[in-house]
């Protein structure tokens, strides 16, 4: 907390700076309540959110991310190399994203670039003066096939994974080995291929070639739709269309506005339909979505805190998506908010039992000067009373057991009513 050369932040699922340390304040002053996302450039910005999303999708990766804060520019650089992870609570409920940071500056001015390979996630291969592979780490094998492809002693050009070599080509006359790392892009220009973030640096048996993949494009071609967009069209309240890996390939405006309520955002089509916050309460869902990539149908009733005092409710149609021969290709996920509804009911019951409260009152302010009364008349001695006297005594006697009974009738009423 207190390092002057890392950076720490905290954020929530929505990317909410919540905590961070000295270094941070480098970044901005006050990042307290400010989106993380908004201390980048607009590229950065980007795939922070991409990242972001991966994450909540999957919350036991990490995320490796080179960062351009435009702030920093005044102190030399602007360029940070992060390490983002998912924070969960004891239920497994992911609470938010601790990232971890160092500016390249202190990168390239206190650390050997060879050394850096466990410090950045970079994987690593060694070549020769001649740009002939000497050797390569396991990262490395994670994405490529070295063995298979014979690289031992070859020429890193005439591998085909790396044919598109022309920023290298021209970089490598004027680098030497006081230069800083040269940067450049790998397989941008072929889409079949993951594009790769590379640096080339010189040692004195010839150079280091370190390369990290980059977030897939945010512009990727999008499935074809499940359903038929006319039909699409035609639901009522919010509507998610996953495949059969759970991903998000059609969704409407309600079903942004279902997100924006669930996890602070609205979920977007390419990813997987996650529960960041109480996925406890979504269990139900979770197995419904489940039993429809099976071909099971599902109704069930959700019910979700939105604040600190309210929950919202939606009932929902959970179905398999049939393809040809019946066979599940998606799942259509149907919302219908019946928040409203369940509001009005609530209040009814509150009502219901006022009005309780002010039928049963009568019965019990009412029977205890009964009871006085009662009392009163079977202590009076009947003989002190002359005629005309004795005769009211006796009319009002039967006239106060009779209230008794009737108000014990309507107690009893009372008691049953809900």
């Amino acid at each position: 907390m207190e390092s002057s050369h890392f950076f720490l932040v905290i954020a929530d699922v929505e990317g909410k700076i919540l905590k961070f340390n000295r270094g941070f304040e480098n970044i901005s002053s006050t990042p307290s309540e400010l989106q993380f996302s908004d201390l980048l450039s607009p590229n950065s910005e980007l795939e922070f959110i991409y990242s972001l999303e991966l994450m909540l999708g999957s919350p036991k990766i990490r995320r490796h991310l080179m960062l351009d804060h435009p702030s920093l520019k005044d102190e030399g650089y602007s360029q940070v190399w992060w390490e983002f992870s998912v924070v969960t609570t004891p239920d497994m409920d992911i609470s938010g994203i601790i990232g971890i940071g160092v500016g390249m500056q202190f990168l390239e001015q206190e650390m050997p670039w060879n050394n850096l390979v466990d410090v950045l996630g970079f994987g690593e291969i060694v070549l020769d003066k001649q740009l002939k592979i000497k050797s390569w780490d396991d990262k490395i094998i994670q994405w490529f096939e070295p063995t298979e492809e014979n690289w031992q002693g070859k020429y890193l050009i005439d591998i085909f994974s790396f044919q598109d070599l022309s920023q290298l080509k021209e970089m490598l006359p004027n680098l030497s080995p006081t230069d800083k790392p040269k940067c450049f892009l790998l397989n941008k220009e072929d889409p079949s291929r993951p594009t790769f973030a590379a640096l080339i640096t010189v040692s004195s048996q010839g150079y280091h070639l370190f390369l990290m993949p980059k977030a897939a494009s945010l512009s990727q071609k999008q499935e074809k739709p499940l359903i038929p967009p006319q039909m699409f069209s035609l639901f009522s309240g919010a509507v998610f269309v996953l495949n059969s890996f759970g991903k998000i390939i059609q969704q409407n405006e309600a079903a942004k506005n279902v997100g924006r309520i669930w996890k602070g955002r609205a979920y977007s089509e390419g990813f997987n339909l996650s529960f960041p916050t109480q996925a406890n309460r979504f269990t139900k869902l979770q197995k419904a979505i489940d039993d429809a990539k099976n071909g099971q149908s599902t109704q069930l009733e959700l019910k979700f805190l939105i604040n600190n005092h309210d929950f919202g409710f939606w009932n929902a149609s959970i179905k398999p998506v049939l393809g040809e021969y019946d066979k599940p290709i998606g799942v259509l996920i149907h919302l219908i908010d019946i928040s409203s509804i369940k509001s009005q009911i609530v209040q009814l019951d509150r009502e219901n039992g006022r009005l309780r409260e002010m039928a049963l009152s009568p019965s019990h302010v009412l029977r205890g000067p009964l009871s006085s009364m009662m009392g009163i008349l079977e202590l009076m001695d009947t003989k002190q009373l002359d005629k005309e006297n004795l005769k009211l005594f006796n009319y009002l006697k039967p006239l106060t057991k009779e209230l008794d009974q009737v108000i014990r009738q309507h107690s009893k009423k009372m008691s049953t009513f809900s």
